[in-house]
């Protein structure tokens, strides 16, 4: 059977998920899919064009140049549909999404409005609040007072807190504040996501302009989850959550975790929705706070690296994405399990390596 053929772009395709991404994105039952791969890095470093039918170097999303680079290779390939893999590309593509939209090109994301909220921490914080969904304690700061007296106000020394950027992905900024760390223990393990408030004073003592750029929050001892929703729209048409609070502490992108079926994670999940408004897809990471309540931790708008565990219930959100794209919904059939019982198993998912061998005569690579 003749399948029509169907263009989508993969951004940061350099990553290490984007094999499995890319794994997924093929296959869908009704297109012939080939694969557009974009990235930073030049092409001679880009270990993802290996996996893409086509690939481009492109600038940083947060540089000038990098919409105009965009909309000139979505032209030239006749791009129906653009992933994004990193935040800052999610944010100037949704800014421009309209623009994009009048070439043909859809972008798998939320609004800019929900976008560039999400992509603020702090106020991201404060929106829900006012809107009566519970949060963690979270403040501002500006000044080297500031961190001493937030400290107290988190309940420091007894208690820890968390340092982080107000904008930014991944663990980069980010920090645990405790007044137990065990310098050795970080010195033989090699993990520095811990600090005491005093380090973090003299950090920031030859960077006092810095300051401005991060907020502290309550630190959520419990269990953390990632709400990986396909969404239609502001619907919720599947929802998989997974829970890695339990699990061995490794660096991203996540390696296992546990498929989980926490009917109060969900509803809260479903609070935040209901009053933001998602589309295409949205991740939702929340942890429990000291008395095992449900807390948002942040929440992301872009494709998340464990996207593919989304198959081990036999779904496939990015294939679904494409259909919602071209035809404007999505398939009959769709499941939302939201319990144990619909599943019927427990599932864990773990990440294991490929490598991959290129050929290095003419020493270019």
């Amino acid at each position: 059977m003749h399948k029509d053929v169907l263009k989508i772009m993969l951004t940061c395709v350099n990553s290490q998920a984007s094999p499995s991404i890319i794994q997924l994105i093929r296959g869908h039952p009704d297109y012939d899919v080939k694969v557009i791969g974009v990235d930073a890095v030049s092409l001679n470093d880009n270990l993802g064009r290996s996996f893409c039918d086509q690939c481009y170097q492109v600038s940083l999303g947060s540089d000038k140049g990098y919409i105009t680079a965009i909309k000139n290779i979505i032209r030239e390939n006749d791009i129906r549909l653009i992933f994004t893999g990193n935040d800052e590309e999610c944010l100037e593509l949704s800014k421009h999404r309209n623009e994009l939209k009048n070439l043909g090109c859809d972008v798998c994301c939320s609004s800019y409005e929900v976008v560039s909220l999400a992509s603020d921490k702090y106020e991201l914080m404060e929106k829900l609040k006012d809107n009566g969904i519970p949060v963690a304690e979270v403040y501002s700061v500006k000044t080297i007072e500031d961190l001493r007296s937030v400290a107290l106000m988190l309940g420091y020394p007894e208690n820890d807190f968390i340092i982080k950027p107000k904008f930014g992905r991944g663990s980069k900024g980010f920090r645990i504040v405790t007044s137990k760390k065990d310098k050795y223990a970080a010195f033989y393990t090699g993990d520095y996501s811990k600090l005491t408030l005093e380090e973090l004073i003299e950090v920031f003592s030859e960077h006092v302009e810095e300051i401005q750029k991060y907020l502290m929050m309550e630190y959520l001892p419990g269990d953390k989850y990632s709400t990986d929703a396909l969404m239609s729209d502001g619907k919720i048409i599947s929802m998989v959550i997974r829970n890695n609070g339990s699990l061995p502490k490794v660096l991203p992108p996540t390696q296992i975790a546990d498929i989980v079926f926490d009917k109060d994670i969900r509803e809260y999940a479903e609070s935040i929705n209901e009053l933001l408004g998602f589309d295409y897809f949205v991740q939702i990471e929340i942890g429990r706070d000291i008395n095992g309540n449900p807390r948002l931790i942040e929440i992301n708008t872009r494709l998340d690296a464990t996207i593919p565990i989304t198959t081990g219930l036999g779904l496939n959100f990015l294939h679904e994405m494409i259909t919602y794209s071209v035809t404007g919904r999505m398939r009959d059939g769709v499941k939302d399990y939201k319990d144990y019982k619909d599943c019927e198993r427990q599932l864990r998912f773990r990440r294991y390596w490929q490598h991959l061998f290129e050929n290095n005569d003419d020493g270019t690579l």
